[in-house]
């Protein structure tokens, strides 16, 4: 095309001698230009603006060939003189704005062209205006707007008239849009017998159908077959549907052609992926880094979880971000005026928090949250395995202590565990500790005299009443002390001459609020066994009798003490029960014996006994009266001295057999609570499936009565306008003469605005509740995690937004332009027919199918292409948190359990 293509045509319309002249001038100048002398086209063109300057095609001409020469700031100034010397010239404000759109001055350039549109009259001129219009509107993102002018263009275009490149624009302007159109008008472009490799792969890329898309590349290949940029877009659509081998080795034949080539490489790791090869595709994108082009991160993320790569994690993460790189201020920012380097901030790194996921991956605590982003990018269930698997080795065999400590461990990183990683802690703790044995009965029964008796020493406060009670540890030290440690876990020392002063002391609340006092004393018998005294099962203190219901269950062993007055009552036979059942051995000490008869002991010790049955293993009478006053006298106590060999035959000679009792007893608790947690933190079950054919429903109901309400709507319309016909020819009043003119007043111009405005609103309002019925018919009872009133909801509020919007184009229309354009222009010599006066009002009227159905099919595409993507995700979500519940809940708690029943069947 010559420079001058531009203002062809209007050389002929030049009347005058200086213009024939001048047309003449520009006319050689163009010859000379097709002829590649440029510069003589140049020299012409300014001495023929210089001797015409008002002339204005000159200027147009000359600022053709500034752009052509690639000086597009020249090309504008030499536009501007030519608008300025004829602001009537369409061509002129053409080549501003297109001039101005290449410049990037978007608003000018919008201004300059719409003005060519106002002066343009034929539609192939129209056509181009529109075309650089809808380029101008993509350039500032907005897409709607230029998927309008585009859509124009490709209208005023005639039969045979080349749309290859408005085409190409208008689709990838649908693409933005998320209009599945665009495969269509990509196609119509890459199939120009010119078209080149890029246009194709864009086109097939675009394409949903793989038969349709390979058969367009291959068509490609036959007319460039060189093109490596189509055969990596022919591998890459090979290894998405399967056809892996045929992938693989076409993108092996580009690479080996061209190593450094992007195309190429990046086809043979989407090869390699779509095959599971992912060592081979990691590799593949190293290769690619390494040549400064590196694939996404989440690209790179997901082939590395494929590889089950940590180390590859690990270096992705400490990898530095780009905008980290940009900070850095490296050799490509640009100087200042000054020679100094001006850094230049990139846009914020997108990929912050994925990076954050994997920092927290790497080293080993990510939260579920870190785990559920990068489970979305896993490839497969054995990559979203590994994702979860846990930096934890499995319990140990054989090994109680071990066990205990692998226990402790497991709670204590187990998020949903945690609160049980106190007491797995305790229970590794008293493993090595002495034997715990807990002396428990009923209040009065004598446990503190009996403790005091049997260490030889008064180490146990007695006369403290019911409401003053704790629960006190006995435990040995070097020097005597003692701690109190509340309910909420704090702890204080306590000196050990103001511990009977303290407990005897104590006022209610202030006993309500201690969990156990510990005493340590430097008694020998507390080297190999500590005692827990306890204010009893009756406590008036419920905080005190769970204490002692919890040392129940922690202790080795137990001692009940009996009082002889009232042994083998139900209260105490239902505490031995819960002794019996936590598995406890006991011993009974039947106390204050020095009060009855020696005929009455053996009473009591026989109904005790027949009562109780295997609750107790025996039952040893005892006074500790008589055993202090022995002591203090220097005497030996026989009954203490059986008391002793009953202790020693049944606990102490036994103790690792019942630490290592209580140990496994605290395990089958701890594990017992710990499946508590687990299932009651289980992800419920969900039918995504079922979620997926709903939403399927709805959107296949949603486009049938779209399409339905394009016919619909139009109908209505069109009756709207007959009968707005039908009022026009009654209340106009017809011209008198041949040459005369139709009138009607103000009021019945204002009447016509309103009865069209009422109709299209009650017209817009039926197709309302066609489309809304449609939704309430396929709406979804209940669709799994997508909330089921949601979806009729978001389709819904896109309705109405869509029908306000056109309702107020239309009201815009009828007021701003087509009534008072028919009242004055075209009324006036009209015939007073039905069909003339419909068609003049028709010619006006607001289109539903661009500015109603289109905008809003192409916004439920997009609603619905959400929803679908929200529900894979919701889907791989769930997938990762049940993968993520079994790694680090079910698997390791069944582990322990095999453990555990192998402890207990090994002695």
């Amino acid at each position: 095309m010559g420079i001058l293509d531009r203002i062809t045509g209007t050389l002929e319309e030049l009347t005058g001698d200086t213009d024939a002249a001048a047309a003449a001038e520009v006319t050689r100048a163009q010859g000379l230009a097709d002829n590649g002398d440029l510069d003589g086209a140049d020299a012409a063109l300014r001495v023929a603006a210089q001797q015409f300057p008002r002339y204005a095609p000159a200027f147009v001409a000359i600022g053709a060939l500034d752009e052509r020469r690639g000086n597009l700031e020249a090309a504008v100034t030499a536009y501007g003189r030519a608008v300025d010397i004829d602001g009537d010239r369409a061509d002129s404000w053409y080549a501003l704005g297109d001039a101005l759109a290449r410049l990037g001055r978007l608003e000018p350039a919008r201004d300059a062209l719409r003005r060519a549109l106002t002066l343009g009259i034929e539609p192939w001129f129209n056509a181009r205006v529109y075309a650089a219009l809808g380029r101008v509107h993509a350039g500032a993102g907005e897409w709607t707007a230029a998927a309008r002018s585009l859509r124009k263009a490709l209208d005023l275009l005639g039969p045979g008239e080349d749309d290859r490149g408005i085409a190409l624009d208008y689709g990838r302007v649908l693409g933005r849009l998320g209009d599945r159109g665009a495969t269509e008008w990509l196609t119509r472009a890459a199939r120009a017998p010119d078209a080149r490799g890029p246009v194709i792969v864009e086109a097939a890329a675009a394409t949903v159908d793989h038969e349709k898309a390979e058969a367009l590349l291959r068509e490609g290949l036959e007319r460039l077959p060189g093109d490596r940029s189509l055969r990596a877009a022919l591998a890459r659509r090979l290894a998405r549907v399967g056809r892996t081998d045929e992938a693989i080795a076409l993108a092996e034949a580009c690479v080996a052609e061209a190593p450094d080539e992007t195309d190429g490489l990046g086809a043979l790791r989407d090869s390699f992926a779509a095959a599971a090869r992912w060592n081979d595709a990691l590799r593949v994108a190293a290769d690619e880094a390494r040549l400064g082009t590196p694939p996404p991160l989440e690209v790179r993320v997901r082939l590395a979880l494929g590889a089950e790569d940590r180390a590859a994690l690990a270096a992705l993460a400490s990898e530095s971000s780009p905008s980290e790189k940009r900070e850095s201020g490296s050799a490509s920012d640009p100087l200042s005026p000054s020679g100094e380097r001006v850094r230049v901030r990139g846009p914020t790194d997108q990929d912050a928090p994925l990076r954050q996921a994997l920092a927290a991956f790497a080293a080993g605590h990510a939260g579920e949250a870190e785990i559920l982003r990068l489970g979305r990018l896993a490839p497969g269930p054995a990559a979203r395995d590994f994702l979860v698997r846990g930096p934890a080795p499995p319990p140990p065999a054989g090994q109680l202590a071990g066990l205990l400590t692998w226990t402790y461990d497991l709670f204590t990183t187990t998020p949903p565990l945690v609160g049980l990683a106190a007491a797995a802690g305790h229970a590794a703790e008293a493993l090595d500790r002495p034997l715990l044995v807990a002396v428990m009965g009923e209040f009065n029964a004598g446990k503190s005299s009996f403790v005091n008796a049997l260490c030889g020493a008064d180490v146990a406060p007695t006369g403290v009443t019911p409401t003053t009670a704790t629960v006190n540890v006995l435990r040995y030290g070097a020097e005597p002390a003692a701690r109190v440690v509340a309910q909420d876990g704090g702890t204080r020392p306590l000196p050990a001459a103001d511990v009977a002063r303290f407990l005897t002391g104590l006022r209610a609340h202030e006993a309500r609020a201690i969990r156990i006092v510990e005493i340590f004393l430097p008694v020998e018998t507390l080297r190999r066994v500590e005692i827990v005294d306890t204010p009893g099962l009756n406590s008036i203190l419920a905080e005190h009798e769970r204490v002692t219901r919890e040392f129940l269950q922690e202790a080795d062993a137990i001692v009940w003490v009996f009082g002889i007055g009232q042994a083998a009552k139900a209260t105490e036979r239902a505490a031995l029960e819960l002794a019996h059942g936590a598995g406890k051995r006991v011993l009974g000490v039947l106390n204050k014996v020095d009060r009855a008869e020696p005929s009455e002991i053996e009473a009591v010790v026989d109904h005790v006994a027949r009562s109780l049955g295997d609750l107790v293993e025996t039952i040893v009478p005892f006074s500790a009266t008589r055993a202090t006053a022995a002591r203090a006298a220097g005497q030996n106590d026989p009954a203490l001295a059986a008391l002793s060999t009953a202790l020693d035959e049944r606990f102490f000679t036994q103790a690792r057999a019942l630490k290592r009792a209580t140990a496994i007893s605290a395990l089958r608790r701890l594990l017992v609570s710990a499946r508590g947690v687990a299932d009651a933190g289980a992800p419920a079950g969900q039918d995504f499936a079922a979620a997926g054919a709903a939403l399927a429903r709805v959107e296949q109901a949603v486009r049938g009565a779209l399409d339905s309400e394009r016919i619909a709507l139009r109908a209505r319309l069109d009756e709207t306008y007959r009968r707005a016909a039908l009022e026009v020819r009654e209340f106009v009043r017809p011209r008198s003469w041949l040459f005369g003119e139709h009138r009607a007043t103000t009021a019945d111009e204002a009447f016509l605005a309103e009865l069209l405005e009422d109709s299209v609103t009650g017209a817009l309002a039926r197709t309302r509740v066609a489309l809304l019925a449609a939704i309430d018919e396929a709406a979804p009872g209940g669709a799994g995690t997508v909330d089921p009133s949601r979806i009729p909801r978001a389709i819904v509020a896109e309705i109405d937004r869509a029908i306000d919007r056109f309702a107020a184009y239309a009201r815009g229309v009828i007021d701003g332009g087509a009534v008072p354009d028919f009242f004055r222009h075209q009324l006036p010599r009209l015939r007073l027919e039905v069909g003339a006066i419909r068609d003049a009002l028709v010619r006006r009227a607001p289109d539903p199918e661009e500015a109603l159905f289109a905008p809003l099919r192409r916004e439920l595409d997009a609603l619905f292409d959400g929803m679908e993507r929200e529900l894979a995700t919701a889907a791989t979500d769930a997938g990762t948190r049940a993968a993520l519940h079994a790694a680090r809940l079910t698997r390791p708690l069944a582990a322990l359990a095999q453990v555990l029943d192998d402890l207990e069947r090994t002695p």
